[in-house]
């Protein structure tokens, strides 16, 4: 019995050790939702909890889901142009404040959609868009949450090794299904100049890359749209990355490939007439942003 409960205690402790936990500011106007985020460093994709990210929304078009997004304000949605390349005119379908697919506890349809001008569905790159709901969403509902901008434009932000965390409601492995559940995955920022990187990114001006060494955790089909985002020194979560596109899912040779919004950052800003909210500036680096366990 009581090397039993030594074992119990041991990989509780190992479980524990590998978690960071995420205390964001919650009298932020974004980047902070409801419940702070908890996300293993051990696994792949795991279960989001409730109200963890009050932002992410699931588009679809008369009953066939297609992706992923986030709210940046309280009527606009960001997401990868491939989305709804073809289907702008179409009734886009959204719906927010549950972690659940099919479970919307607030929706709306698309009162418009703007794609990038300068997407190429070819390669995949300017792989952003915009969809705007009419009413817009009711934030009183302590289940939903606006997304920051990130406040710099540079293209070495975050920077390569980074910590960044994505969610998505794609599939859990390459011949899998979609998961009823949101699913998050803890990322580092690869560089351009590494070989994963390097062998898949179309454009590193407007593209960055995110994975880890070995693969075993990425993002997949499905997750498309979805935010790659990042944990400021002012305690709030910025999205840096679109999910847009990869080779294989969690393969060790090549790196998922995201939008770099940072480059975009001046067109949302224009698009929304400034609806969009960017983090706080913090010029000290004293605070204190994560919590490991």
């Amino acid at each position: 019995m009581l090397l039993l409960y030594f074992l119990v205690l041991v990989l509780n402790t190992i479980h524990l050790t590998f978690q960071a936990t995420y205390s964001c500011d919650s009298t932020a106007s974004c980047g902070c939702s409801a419940n702070f985020a908890a996300v293993s460093r051990i696994v792949g994709g795991e279960n989001a909890s409730d109200s963890t990210w009050g932002w992410a929304v699931s588009l679809s078009i008369g009953g066939q889901w297609l992706c992923g997004g986030s709210l940046i304000s309280s009527s606009w949605i960001l997401t990868a142009a491939h989305c709804i390349y073809g289907n702008e005119n179409s009734s886009i379908f959204v719906s927010a404040a549950t972690n659940q697919l099919y479970g919307a506890q607030q929706w709306r349809f698309a009162s418009s959609a703007i794609i990038h001008p300068e997407y190429n569905d070819d390669i995949m790159v300017n792989d952003i868009a915009l969809i705007k709901v009419s009413p817009p969403f009711n934030l009183t509902d302590s289940h939903i949450s606006l997304l920051c901008l990130p406040a710099a434009t540079t293209s070495d932000y975050p920077l390569s090794g980074s910590t960044v965390v994505a969610i998505g409601w794609g599939k859990l492995s390459e011949e899998g299904d979609i998961s009823d559940i949101l699913q998050q995955v803890s990322l580092k920022r690869i560089p351009y100049e590494s070989s994963s990187c390097m062998s898949i990114v179309s454009n590193k001006t407007v593209q960055i890359c995110a994975g880890v060494t070995g693969g075993a955790k990425d993002t997949c089909n499905g997750d498309s749209g979805g935010p790659l985002m990042y944990f400021t020194e002012s305690r709030q979560w910025v999205v840096v990355g679109l999910t847009s596109y990869g080779y294989e899912c969690a393969s060790p040779y090549y790196a998922g490939v995201y939008t770099r919004v940072t480059y975009f950052r001046n067109w949302i800003l224009s698009m929304t007439e400034n609806a969009a909210l960017s983090a706080n500036v913090i010029t000290s680096t004293t605070a204190t942003t994560v919590t490991s366990y």
